[in-house]
């Protein structure tokens, strides 16, 4: 293509002139490339002298691999051969172990009889213990129903005797109570196993619901008077703790107690008078597990009371944990829906926790039978504990505990679980009215070794003083068998070191050249060892071969982008022949007066100064992500996205920044040039946006990567444009809309054009800079006067677009006398002055057709 003026030498002579001078000028490397030329066959020979065909000694004296790998496999089956023969000599041991392995298999089944034994008379120890904790509540019931039914006291000395009950006699006892057919209620609870609570609120609390009439004419001393009560709700009071007199209200709710299950409960079981317990339920201390023993007394056929008195859960965990073999395993309880009741390995076993050491409350159902809330009980499967779950799985699946009776002599079970070498045991408990009765399952997990463990130890010493005799001849074997291994195991380091070191340094540089990190290259050419000194043929022709490969790919990276070498490397596939759509930025630049510039210089400066130039336009180019079509001359031809690459924005917005970097580093050359007495020189640039096709061109035996399509032609168009219009880049409409672009960059509308060969309107525009920032518009001038230069222009093209000439006219004027010598204001004066002369028709349209290129 030729951009010069009529007299002119054209661009295309100049170019020829130039290639024969450089041609003349670089004759003797000239043909450097080419396989077959003498210098490419001294760079062969300087990497590897055995490449020029002839045999050396020292290649026939380097071994081959697989010599060294036979020689190797020699040793080591020799060395087997012997050590065979020392253990064919040692047979007579291996039948005297077989003997000793039969021993123990009795001695095992034996172990695991006395244990099963000893086991079962553990859990009659363990029923004791239980029975006789559930007991006190029985007996505390048994005694207060006696005491009503036989004495009839006054409400005063049943309240003083209850404090007494509770605080010197049943130490155990969580609580005691007595309800009233008339909805009288009273309860003395226990704080003293909660220090936190007995220290706010004292030792006891004592609760008190009045009957329906607040009667307490007979309950003067020991119970508030009625103006402190309200009928129906129950009040929490501290107490003293020596008199068990109240003192302080802690807390009033409202409760009918005589609704409740647990009142209920007892009066409606099967055998009057007989003693039920509640559901697990959390006390007012709110740290408290219960369950509570209720019994109906009678008066001529009525219930006159129910005396009730609270087991907790935790103090029936603590009992557990004090039986020597919860050290060891688990003992624990639950019931027939495998809820759990107590375990030695804490309360957090039995009902959920929360962060705070408070027993969580089951919100699905509403308060218990005594106005309590309810505890969620875990399962056997939710506590996490490994003797539970493991014993409480295997005595389900195998014998089905949930559903036996398992009476003590006749059903319980007790079993060792050989997988996991554990003996389990379980028994039923059951206490109570039997409706409302206690039906537990009492369960003790232990390791078989808690009882095998002495026993065992005993037959093992015996069994070792028979086994060190033929210890000693194994030891000798082993000596032997130790110091070939150790001796083969050097010869092997060696062979290995002498394999892989330079195969390591070799895969080191494989991925240099993935990455296109030659730098190695240099260090082979200046003389320095990579791999070693190669003492394995094949290893050193490896290292020879892929060092000329990566010669050639080197030189090969330097006729194209790095980047299409990069992608065609990673994708692993042959190129061939084919084009796709993609949506890509394309950029065209080229130096200003390139012609009339290599007229005035000689070739050598002129490559000097054209060199320099290329090469810091296109590194800026790649830095920002782009891909260097082709050079042609001058021309420099660009594009991004096209194969697709990760930017960090948006790839119009690279492209841009791109654009301004090389006018800003053009700036600092041509300074430095113009200090050398060179020519100044300048760049045009063109961009615009769209969809082509990308892919390979060309033929099957010879192809190139490029771009087909009308963004490609409309991109030099726009850069041979810069020239009319005096401005450095030129834009599309279709930049200028791209995302990011608008934030990012300041861009002047310049003109409504149509170029040659498209009929449609591209309106065209100038880069002027990056968009500033906030602060830069308060501290520089040139920011705000960068901004106000493209919104200025832009309101006098929307008057002269919308055929306001007079008022463009004036509007010029006044952009000109701050900005002189912009050419695009000169053009549009012309224009308008030229319609103000001669009026244009209705028809009129602001675009301008382009005849030339």
């Amino acid at each position: 293509k030729s951009r010069a003026g009529p007299g002119s030498p054209s661009r295309c002579q100049a170019w020829w002139s130039l290639l024969v001078a450089h041609t003349r000028a670089r004759a003797p490397s000239s043909h450097s490339a080419h396989s077959h030329s003498p210098s490419a066959q001294a760079f062969r020979r300087q990497v590897s002298p055995e490449l020029s065909g002839k045999t050396t000694w020292a290649r026939r004296l380097r071994p081959r691999l697989w010599h060294v790998l036979l020689c190797v496999f020699v040793a080591i089956v020799v060395s087997m051969a012997c050590l065979m023969s020392v253990f064919w000599y040692r047979r007579s041991s291996v039948v005297v172990g077989e003997f000793l392995d039969k021993s123990h298999e009795t001695w095992e089944q034996c172990l695991e009889n006395i244990s099963a034994q000893l086991h079962d008379q553990a859990s009659w120890l363990e029923e004791a213990i239980i029975r006789e904790t559930l007991a006190e509540p029985t007996r505390v019931v048994q005694l207060n129903a006696d005491l009503l039914s036989t004495l009839e006291p006054t409400m005063d000395d049943l309240v003083n005797y209850t404090f007494l009950q509770l605080a010197k006699h049943f130490t155990r006892i969580e609580g005691i109570s007595y309800t009233f057919p008339t909805g009288r209620y009273v309860e003395y609870e226990r704080n003293s196993h909660h220090p936190g609570i007995a220290w706010r609120q004292g030792t006891y609390t004592f609760e008190y619901t009045p009957g329906d009439d607040l009667n307490t004419t007979d309950c003067k001393i020991m119970c508030p008077p009625s103006t402190i009560l309200t009928s129906g709700d129950t009040h929490q009071f501290s107490v003293d703790d020596r008199t068990g007199k109240y003192m302080q209200l802690l807390k009033q709710y409202p409760v009918t107690r005589t609704q409740e299950n647990g009142y209920r409960r007892a009066v409606e079981s099967r055998a009057k008078g007989s003693t039920i317990w509640t559901d697990v339920f959390i006390m007012y201390s709110g740290r408290s597990i219960a369950l509570r023993a209720a019994k109906a007394v009678y008066s001529h056929g009525l219930v006159a009371a129910v005396a009730g008195a609270d087991a907790t859960l935790d103090n029936l965990s603590g009992i557990l944990a004090e039986i020597d073999l919860a050290r060891t395993g688990r003992i624990f309880i639950m019931d027939r829906k495998g809820r759990m009741i107590a375990s030695s390995g804490g309360l957090h076993q039995v009902i959920g926790i929360d962060f705070k050491g408070q027993p969580l409350v089951r919100h699905d159902l509403p308060q218990d039978s005594l106005g309590k809330l309810l505890a969620q009980q875990l399962f056997w499967n939710m506590t996490g504990d490994e003797f539970i779950m493991n014993a409480t799985g295997y005595l389900i699946q195998k014998h089905d505990i949930l559903n036996r009776p398992l009476r003590r002599n006749t059903d319980h079970v007790v079993v060792v679980d050989q997988v996991r070498e554990n003996i389990y045991s379980a028994f039923g408990l059951r206490s109570g009215d039997s409706v409302y009765e206690i039906d537990w399952i009492i369960v003790n997990s232990q390791p078989l070794s808690t009882y095998t463990g002495p026993v065992q130890d005993m037959i093992d010493r015996q069994l070792e003083e028979h086994q060190q005799s033929l210890d000693h001849a194994v030891r000798l074997a082993f000596a032997f068998t130790a110091a070939f291994v150790l001796l083969g195991t050097l010869l092997m380091a060696l062979v290995a070191r002498a394999v892989t070191r330079p195969l390591r340094a070799l895969e080191t540089d494989m991925r240099a050249v993935a990455n296109f990190n030659n730098d190695f290259i240099d260090q082979i050419l200046e003389g320095k060892r990579r791999y070693g000194h190669r003492k394995i043929r094949e290893i050193k022709d490896i290292c020879d071969s892929f060092t000329h490969m990566a010669v050639g790919l080197q030189s090969f990276s330097r006729y194209m982008d790095p980047h299409l070498v990069q992608t065609l490397v990673h994708k692993k596939r042959r190129a061939v022949l084919g084009m796709a759509k993609a949506d890509v930025t394309v950029f065209f630049s080229d130096i200003a007066g390139f012609t009339t510039m290599a007229e005035s210089l000689g070739p050598e400066v002129l490559m000097e100064v054209l060199g320099e130039y290329l090469r810091d336009m296109s590194n800026i180019v790649m830095q920002h992500g782009g891909v260097v079509g082709e050079f042609v001359g001058d021309e420099i031809m660009a594009w991004w996205n096209a194969p697709p690459l990760e930017y960090n924005g948006e790839h119009t917005v690279a492209a841009l920044s791109s654009a301004l970097e090389q006018q800003r580093r053009l700036a600092e050359l041509r300074q430095e040039w113009c200090e050398q007495g060179l020519p100044s020189v300048t760049a045009r640039m063109g961009l615009t946006r769209g969809q082509v096709l990308a892919g390979n061109l060309g033929s099957a035996q010879r192809m190139k990567y490029g771009l087909v399509g009308d963004s490609v032609n409309l991109a030099s168009r726009l850069e041979g444009l810069c020239k009319m219009y005096g401005v450095n880049c030129l834009v599309d409409d279709m930049v200028r809309s791209a995302p990011g672009v608008s934030e990012c960059f300041i861009l002047r509308s310049v003109d409504l054009v149509a170029v040659k060969g498209r009929t449609g309107a591209t309106e065209v525009f100038e880069l002027v800079a990056k968009q500033p920032t906030e602060a830069a518009l308060t501290q520089t001038r040139s920011a705000a006067e960068q901004l106000a230069f493209s919104s200025d222009f832009a309101a006098i093209q929307e008057r002269y677009r919308k055929g306001h000439f007079s008022e463009t006219l004036e509007a010029l004027d006044a952009f000109e006398s701050r900005w002189p010598g912009d050419k695009p204001t000169s053009i549009l004066r012309s224009r308008c002055e030229a319609l103000i002369e001669s009026p244009p028709g209705e028809g009129w349209s602001p675009m301008v057709q382009l005849t030339e290129k």
